[in-house]
């Protein structure tokens, strides 16, 4: 399995002859985009150096997660955008051929590949879902998704050898955190004890690391974000738990890889 973080929670995923992207973002491009999804870096690769995908896989129908030019991407190259109904049904209006709405506890093949999509718990997007892909390897991707009994429960049919995981949220009033933050992951990578567990949904500003630490992503603090990865990543190591952290534009490759690295 080899995998290149463009950015964000948009990952390119090579498995067994089948190529694909999680929730595709390469934005933000409008007045809109930048206020509600502003972007510490910009996407390692854009839309048009990217060529030969199956498909993508797209939690959830918000903003910084599916965007026009990946629609258009879409388009250009053929491939399905599998995922929640909302985001089926924007491929569907965008004219993208092929659009498949899943709900947890659903499966349908993916080329040599086989996609169970499981549950997911956004506040904000209900019909949110997440996926495990089993091929000679297997892949869980998150999406946005706060860790609940239920989630625990969806996944543990399965042996992951790499989860993509949401590792920082945003943070409402009335609905409190929108998905998973660094304790959340730990608390995941000790349950499930995947081969290994990458942390993802670092490049968005205002996302919490650990509210209770006061860490958050922001415009100019890429050096303290990357120290607290770090030190999070070598104390779940200690434990005998695998953890890699992706570079942007960097793929990396599971066969090649030292689990204690």
């Amino acid at each position: 399995m080899r995998l290149t973080l463009i950015g964000h929670m948009t990952v390119r995923v090579e498995l067994d002859g089948i190529a694909f992207l999680t929730d595709p973002w390469f934005g933000p491009r409008t007045w809109l985009e930048r206020r509600l999804a502003p972007r510490v870096l910009p996407p390692a690769l854009s839309p048009d150096e990217l060529t030969a995908l199956d498909a993508f896989l797209v939690s959830h129908n918000h903003i910084d997660h599916l965007d026009e030019p990946a629609l258009a991407l879409a388009r250009r190259l053929g491939c399905a955008v599998i995922g929640s109904e909302g985001a089926a049904r924007r491929a569907r209006r965008a004219g993208v051929r092929e659009a498949v709405a899943l709900r947890p506890g659903e499966s349908i093949p993916l080329g040599s590949l086989t996609l169970h999509a499981v549950p997911t718990d956004h506040p904000l997007a209900p019909d949110a879902v997440g996926f495990v892909v089993v091929g000679s390897q297997s892949l869980y991707f998150s999406g946005d998704t706060r860790w609940t009994p239920a989630l625990r429960d969806g996944l543990s049919a399965f042996t992951l050898d790499v989860a993509l995981v949401q590792a920082a949220c945003a943070h409402y009033p009335f609905f409190g955190d929108d998905g998973m933050s660094l304790p959340d992951v730990a608390a995941l990578a000790r349950t499930l004890r995947p081969r290994w567990t990458v942390p993802l949904h670092l490049h968005c500003v205002g996302k919490w690391l650990d509210r209770a630490a006061g860490i958050r992503v922001g415009m100019g603090n890429a050096d303290q974000v990357q120290a607290v990865l770090c030190v999070w990543a070598d104390s779940l190591r200690a434990e005998g738990l695998g953890v890699q952290l992706l570079e942007q534009g960097q793929p990396w490759d599971t066969e090649h890889a030292i689990r204690s690295t």
